[in-house]
C-alpha cells in the first residue's frame, strides 16, 4: 500500500483544475432551474449570519412532511448535516440526484422523518479555520447554533450526524473525529484522506496549499502539528479509542476514483480496524467519484442506514454509540470492504 501512495497521492494535483473546468461547464444560474418532486419532505433555502466568517450565507433545509402541523408543534427532529464538495455549494446535494435518494429513504424506512440541511462550506475552504475564516467553525458553531434556534432539531448527539462527499467527506470525518460531543454518527464519500507525515508529499501537492490559501492554517512549507489536526487518518491514530468507539462510522470509495481516494480510504479502514474502532468501509467495486459516477445510488442508501439506525435506537432510549448493535442494514458492519453496491 505505501508504494501506492506516491500514485495516490499525484492523481491529487489534478483535483481544483479539474472541479474548475467542470464549474465552468455548468453556470450556476443554469443549475437552478431544476425541479426536484419530494414526497416526504420540502425543501427551502435559507440564509444563515456567520461569525465565523464574517458573512450571510445560503444554506439548504428540506424539513419532513408534517413539520408545520399543529400535531407535531413540539416535535424534536432528528438532525443531518451535509457538506458539499470542492467547487461545491449548498446546493449540489438538491440538483445532482442527492435529493431523491433522501426522500425515498425515507420512503423506505432506512431513515425516520429527519431535518437535513446542506451547509455552504465555500468552494475551497477544506472546512477549517483560517486566520480570518473560521469554516469550521461556521459548521461545528454557527450552524448548530442557528440551527437550534430557528428549528426544531434535537439537541442529543445519538440523533445527530454530519456527512459529505470528497472535500465534504474529508471534513465530516475530521469534525466527528475530533468532536464527537456533537454528532453521533458521520458518513462520508469519496473522502480525500492523505498521508500522514507532510514531508512525505510531493512538492506539487504542497503547493496546493499555498494555491488554494491553506498555508494560512498549515504553514508554508506545511508543518506537521496543524496537518495532523486536520487529517482524518491521523485523527484516526491519535483520537482516544473509546471516543472514536461512541461514533457510528461510514465511510466509501469507489475503485475506479478518477482522483486514487481508495488508497487512502483503505489505510483509514486499516488504521480503525487495528484500533478494534468498529465501522462500515465500502470499497465499491468499479465504483467512480462523486456526483458524475453515480455514487449517490451506490452509496448514500448505505449510509443513511446505518445513521436511521442510530435515530431509531435513540428514539427508543437505546442508543448506544457504535457497538455490537451498529450493524448497518444493508451494508456489512465492522470494518468490512465489500464490493458491488448496486
Amino acid at each position: 500500500m505505501q508504494r501506492r501512495l506516491p500514485l495516490l497521492l499525484a492523481t491529487l494535483i489534478l483535483v481544483p483544475a479539474v472541479f474548475a473546468q467542470e464549474g465552468e461547464r455548468r453556470p450556476r444560474r443554469e443549475r437552478r432551474e431544476a425541479a426536484v418532486e419530494l414526497k416526504h419532505f420540502t425543501f427551502r433555502e435559507q440564509t444563515l449570519k456567520s461569525d465565523a466568517v464574517g458573512r450571510e450565507l445560503k444554506y439548504g433545509i428540506y424539513l419532513p412532511s408534517g413539520y408545520d402541523d399543529e400535531a407535531n408543534k413540539d416535535t424534536k427532529y432528528p438532525l443531518v448535516v451535509w457538506l458539499h464538495g470542492m467547487w461545491e455549494d449548498h446546493l449540489r446535494f438538491h440538483e445532482r440526484g442527492g435529493a431523491p435518494v433522501l426522500d425515498q429513504c425515507v420512503g423506505d424506512g432506512k431513515l425516520p422523518p429527519c431535518i437535513f440541511v446542506t451547509a455552504n462550506g465555500n468552494r475551497t475552504s477544506m472546512y477549517v479555520n483560517r486566520k480570518d475564516e473560521r469554516w469550521e467553525d461556521l459548521i461545528t458553531v454557527d450552524l448548530l447554533q442557528h440551527l437550534e434556534k430557528e428549528y426544531r432539531v434535537s439537541k442529543d448527539r445519538q440523533q445527530r450526524a454530519i456527512t459529505g462527499v470528497s472535500m465534504g467527506g474529508m471534513a465530516a470525518l475530521r469534525i466527528a473525529f475530533s468532536k464527537p460531543e456533537l454528532f453521533g454518527a458521520v458518513g462520508a464519500h469519496s473522502s480525500a484522506v492523505f498521508e500522514e507525515d507532510p514531508e512525505k508529499l510531493p512538492e506539487r501537492i504542497k503547493g496546493m496549499a499555498q494555491r488554494l490559501g491553506l498555508d494560512e492554517v498549515f504553514g508554508n512549507p506545511i508543518q506537521k502539528e496543524p496537518w495532523q489536526k486536520a487529517n482524518p487518518l491521523c485523527l484516526a491514530n491519535s483520537v482516544d479509542s473509546k471516543q472514536l468507539s461512541s461514533l457510528r462510522i461510514y465511510f466509501d470509495a469507489g475503485s475506479n476514483d478518477r482522483y486514487g481516494f481508495a488508497g487512502g480510504n483503505q489505510l483509514l479502514h486499516e488504521a480503525l480496524d487495528k484500533r478494534k474502532v468498529q465501522h462500515t468501509w465500502r470499497l465499491i467495486d468499479g465504483g467512480g467519484h462523486s456526483w458524475g459516477a453515480g455514487f449517490q445510488d451506490q452509496t448514500l442508501p448505505y449510509s443513511f442506514a446505518v445513521i436511521g439506525e442510530m435515530f431509531a435506537a435513540a428514539a427508543k432510549g437505546g442508543a448506544k454509540g457504535a457497538g455490537a448493535d451498529a450493524k448497518a442494514k444493508p451494508a456489512e458492519s465492522s470494518g468490512s470492504a465489500t464490493g458491488g453496491g448496486k
